[in-house]
């Protein structure tokens, strides 16, 4: 493939990852609140509108988040085989989970809606289902465990591949291996203890700014052209 071609693999990895990082964001805003409510199963299907906004500007993360990996594959496998491959599995897995969790979501809304469109509904039953529904992102949401630790694993395979090619500055994919490592070790300390919101959110911003600058180099300067003579 011609170093052109790479070129337009960088550009697009770069608006993925805005994408992938940035609509998160933007989605959980508009969703969040009334998801978030004591009351869920009471108030949910009045913010429904607002909701299903919200979930679907997050699924377009789910879609993105694959297309990242998949964009870059073809640099990526001149390093490494192997971790190529393992990249996008792990971010396959992210989207998965992400999709999973967007179904969840979804069921809560509607247990919303069923609750006030059924007279006599057993309150208790449905509230049980939906706390289930909702508590289970405590593990596998964007915050849990089984999310963050594939999310590491996957963010230390691709800024490994980085610092062994030098395809980006050094600085950059030495930031997201410290980065990846701090949240590993903060996803695995917060299954045994209370982690401080405040504190969490200062160990997982590096990760998030670190992505972002990653998307700005892929889409103002691609990859260094010495180290892609070197692979080729």
């Amino acid at each position: 493939m011609s170093q052109r071609s790479y070129r337009e693999n960088a550009v697009w990895a770069g608006i993925f990852f805005i994408i992938a990082t940035a609509f998160l964001f933007v989605g959980e805003a508009i969703y969040g609140p009334p998801l978030d409510a004591e009351n869920l199963l009471e108030t949910a299907a009045g913010d429904a509108a607002r909701i299903r906004l919200g979930i679907m500007i997050e699924f377009s993360c789910v879609l993105a988040i694959p297309l990242v990996a998949i964009a870059l594959y073809p640099v990526l496998r001149l390093v490494s085989p192997a971790l190529a491959v393992g990249y996008v599995a792990f971010r396959l897995y992210e989207a998965a989970i992400f999709a999973g969790m967007e179904i969840d979501r979804m069921f809560a809304l509607a247990l919303s809606e069923t609750y006030l469109a059924t007279p006599g509904a057993d309150a208790a039953t449905l509230g049980v289902l939906v706390g289930a529904l909702i508590g289970g992102e405590a593990w596998a949401g964007v915050s849990g465990a089984i999310y963050n630790l594939g999310f590491v694993i996957g963010m230390v395979m691709l800024n490994w591949m980085f610092w062994t090619s030098r395809l980006v500055p050094r600085w950059l994919s030495g930031w997201g291996i410290v980065a990846a490592v701090v949240l590993g070790l903060l996803a695995v300390t917060a299954l045994f203890v209370a982690v401080p919101d405040t504190l969490a959110v200062i160990l997982i911003a590096p990760v998030a700014v670190q992505e972002m600058v990653l998307a700005a180099w892929f889409i103002a300067k691609g990859f260094d052209t010495a180290a892609l003579a070197r692979l080729g």
